[in-house]
């Protein structure tokens, strides 16, 4: 027995609720399995277990692996199926024998249970529940899934219309985006966002824009109409110069100065004034624009009225950017009430759920519906344990759901024991489109560990650290690069292990 496989035992507990943060390659689809067939050989009934898993491949692999453990035990020899359950962590002790009849009879309880064993994704259990509970739900009866084929033929079909149609809100689009990859911004766009038309003034406030502020009062504040003369007299001027005032000279050409917009403001910001990483970030170039030559020489004459306009253009940087987020979220704004307000009407129409429309609807039947209490009540009666794979993908709606779900585990002391298993790693977190967030998972790491504590219930944290997958060579230079700074969007440093650590490796 080597430390790797004592911390998967100790993690697949099934008496103990675990927030387990596992490395790639640790074997934390085998804790999972072991953990459910541990609960099995510990009479809980299959029907009373909820695996909730991200993805169907994943869901499948799960339940495949399980049924394969379970089909194994039916047909080993004693002393082999002894064996597998003392790898388990079911060896028993001398006065308390492993039961090998249950062991091999738990294949054919599990194939038997009704529904079969509940491994599936988090949206397939939401669809489930509303089919079940859809007056309580406020769904249609009868409620067709949309699938991603589906939903994005559905708003292909709607911008089409909305085009065809001259709505007004297609300019907004046309402001936002180039048309690459145009459905994954829609896809981005949820309706719950968007439910009411944008209030330009209370976006202005959000961003700190004083009110009435426009790009005409702001380009007002910086431009005196004299920036034409001054720049016609200082391009040639510089341009005759060194180096860095030929590139000035030739920056400063872009521009319009004859009746400037907010682009030439942006302009002159990169040329007037010092970068980000600067000792005075963003202040005017005053004292070091032209070089010393040109200001003491030709351009002397020309300096109060540049030094001057570098101030101005220094004042407006802020307001400037405040002015084009403000105009960029109203147009997102614009669009998206537009967009999703056809996009649910359609739904509506024909009877559609999409997949966010499964975890939100379900969050609001557990938390906000006058059913809520008996919706719970009955489920309450099914589900003892719940086990949650790939939590750093688990978006704040679907933790709603989970939270919820977890109510009445944590209600009250009580001799009845249930217990959630939470398996994840933020390193490996790539849905944050889809409201994933390493922030959350590690919030309700804190949440949960605080309610099962509440009822003396505590759960335990741990961690696989081992790699079955990759060499020492490999992991101590990701452990080696991710260090510092550099780990900071990662929570804590990684730690990998190599669990073969003679086996070759090269970088």
């Amino acid at each position: 027995m080597n430390e790797a496989s004592r911390n998967q035992i100790a993690a697949a507990d099934p008496a103990r609720s675990t927030w387990l943060t596992a490395n790639a390659g640790s074997g934390k689809t085998r804790v999972l399995t072991d953990r459910v067939a541990r609960l099995l050989l510990a009479g809980c009934a299959p029907e009373r277990i909820l695996c909730l898993t991200y993805t169907k491949a994943a869901a499948t692999e799960m339940q495949n692996r399980l049924l394969n453990r379970l089909g194994e035990w039916a047909m080993l020899p004693e002393a082999a199926l002894r064996a597998a359950l003392a790898e388990l962590g079911e060896a028993g002790s001398p006065d308390l024998a492993p039961d090998l009849a249950e062991a091999r009879r738990l294949f054919a309880r599990a194939i038997e249970a009704p529904g079969g064993l509940k491994v599936q994704t988090i949206h397939s259990f939401c669809a489930a529940l509303l089919r079940r509970f859809p007056l309580e739900a406020g769904v249609p009866m009868g409620f067709v899934e949309l699938d991603d084929r589906s939903a994005r033929a559905l708003r292909a079909r709607i911008v089409e219309e909305m085009a065809e149609a001259g709505d007004p809100a297609m300019a907004s689009l046309i402001a936002l985006h180039s048309g690459d990859n145009l459905d994954g911004f829609l896809a981005a766009l949820k309706p719950v966002d968007f439910t009411s038309p944008p209030d330009p003034a209370e976006i202005g406030a959000v961003l700190g824009l004083p009110a009435g502020m426009d790009g005409d009062t702001l380009l007002a504040q910086v431009f005196t109409g004299e920036e034409s003369d001054l720049f016609d007299a200082l391009i040639p001027i510089l341009a005759a110069g060194k180096s860095s005032d030929a590139k000035l000279a030739e920056r400063l050409g872009q521009g319009n100065w004859q009746n400037p917009g907010l682009e030439d403001l942006f302009l002159l910001c990169g040329a007037l004034l010092f970068g980000g990483g600067a000792k005075q970030p963003f202040a005017p170039k005053i004292g070091s624009l032209p070089t010393k030559d040109l200001r003491a020489g030709a351009a002397a004459p020309f300096m109060p009225a540049l030094e001057d306009l570098m101030a101005r253009v220094g004042d407006a940087r802020l307001p400037a950017l405040a002015l084009q987020s403000a105009q960029a979220t109203l147009a997102l704004h614009r669009f998206g009430h537009a967009f999703c307000s056809r996009l649910t009407q359609r739904k509506a129409a024909h009877g559609w759920l999409d997949f966010d429309d499964l975890i939100l609807s379900t969050a609001r039947l557990l938390e906000e519906s006058s059913m809520a209490q008996w919706v719970l009540f009955r489920l309450d009666g099914g589900i003892d344990h719940i086990l949650v794979d790939e939590a750093q993908d688990t978006s704040p709606e679907q933790w709603r759901v989970i939270r919820r779900l977890t109510d009445e585990f944590t209600s009250g002391i009580s001799e009845r024991n249930r217990t959630l298993f939470v398996v994840g790693d933020p390193k490996q977190s790539i849905y944050s489109f889809q409201g994933a967030d390493i922030a959350v998972f590690e919030d309700m790491r804190s949440r949960f560990g605080q309610d099962f504590e509440a009822v003396r219930r505590a759960m335990q944290q741990r961690g696989l650290a081992h790699s079955f997958r990759s060499s020492p060579a490999i992991l101590h230079l990701v452990d080696a690069v991710f260090q510092g700074d550099a780990a900071q969007g990662l929570g804590v440093p990684p730690r990998h292990l190599a669990f073969r650590e003679a086996l070759p490796g090269r970088v």
